[in-house]
Order: structure tokens, then sequence, then C-alpha cells
């Protein structure tokens, strides 16, 4: 899962948006502009090109249609896209793991050298 930001805060809104059972949802993107954070830069230009970006990956389909004159899409999470959020738990439990073990080694190796300065010195 290497997604980038713009792609993560996207794939944070569409499957919020997206009911858990039925795994789609109808959002105008303007509803997307306003549930993306501010410190994040995305504009309106940037969307369709994300979109694209994670269809062509497996997250979703989509289809664009016209609301009385207003683009809305209609997303339906794929197989990827109703895992990204148990994918996503995973990959930050991933990172403490390694932040952990990278203490515990360091812990470990300033163990070895005490001894080792005590048994010389």
């Amino acid at each position: 899962m290497v997604l980038t930001k713009k792609e993560k805060v996207l794939m944070d809104v569409l499957y919020a948006a997206a009911s858990q059972k039925t795994g789609q949802c109808l959002i105008t993107p303007l509803e997307i502009l306003a549930k993306i954070p501010y410190k994040v830069t995305f504009s309106e230009s940037d969307l369709p090109n994300v979109m694209n970006a994670l269809a062509i990956d497996g997250y979703f389909e989509y289809e664009e249609a016209n609301k009385k004159g207003e683009p809305i899409y209609l997303v339906s999470l794929k197989e990827k896209g109703l895992a990204y959020d148990r994918d996503k738990r995973t990959a930050k439990k991933k990172i403490y793991r390694r932040i952990a073990t990278t203490i515990a080694f360091a812990l470990l190796s300033y163990l070895v050298k005490l001894v080792i300065d005590a048994i010389i010195g």
C-alpha cells in the first residue's frame, strides 16, 4: 500500500462516505473537497487525476454523472477498497513494531557496551 498523500486523503473520504454494507456512495466533488483537511493542498483540478489513479490501482470503480448540471460520482468500493482501513491499521502497527525493535536494539547495544567497558576497564 504505497499511496501518495493526496490519494490517502481522498481514499479516507471515500471510504468514510461509502457504507460498509454496500460499499457504494453518491458524492459530489464539492462534498469531497469539503471533507479534505486544509493542511493538504488539494484542488478541484487534482480530483479527476487522483480518482483515476485509485481506480486503476483497484480500490474502487466510479462513474461520473450530472444531476441538475452538477457533477456527481457513483463510487463502488472493490475488495482492495473495502480492506483499505484494515490495511492502514496494519501498516501503522508495522511502523510501531519497527520503532520498538529499533529502540530495543539500541538499548541492547548500549548494555553490551557497558558490559565490555566494565570487563576491559
